[in-house]
């Protein structure tokens, strides 16, 4: 199975862009950095996507750097999982120290992109 991770990462980010027209979304180049900040309602928060197929690789400098800005502020993993097969999509909002384990409560059954933002825009207290 071939990873989409842009692909999955564009069709959440226009789907932000409708729901949410008035927040900055930014990239950064650092090494290490999330792959995006959203910004709205007075609240800064970060993300990085991963596409597992079932797994992923997460480098140490990336996982230092989310466990820090979670103790700070809003970080978050956005995992879309299926098997090698692509079955079983799932997508999971998972907290940087549970990372290694993908332990979490926040997740749906498929790559369901509206209600992906709709839980960025509850962490924007929206």
């Amino acid at each position: 199975m071939e990873k989409r991770e842009a692909e999955l990462k564009a069709a959440v980010m226009k789907e932000l862009r409708l729901q949410c027209p008035n927040f900055l979304v930014l990239e950064y180049a650092t090494v290490g950095a999330p792959d995006r900040e959203i910004v709205g309602r007075g609240i800064s928060s970060r993300w990085e996507f991963k596409h597992a197929t079932p797994g992923f690789v997460t480098h140490g400098i990336q996982e230092l750097m989310m466990l820090r800005l979670a103790a700070v502020g809003h970080a978050r993993y956005v995992i879309w999982q299926e098997t090698m097969y692509g079955h079983g999509k799932r997508t999971l909002i998972v907290h940087p120290k549970d990372i290694g384990d993908l332990k979490t409560d926040t997740y749906c059954i498929g790559y369901d992109h509206k209600w992906l933002v709709e839980q960025i825009r509850k962490m924007h207290g929206m």
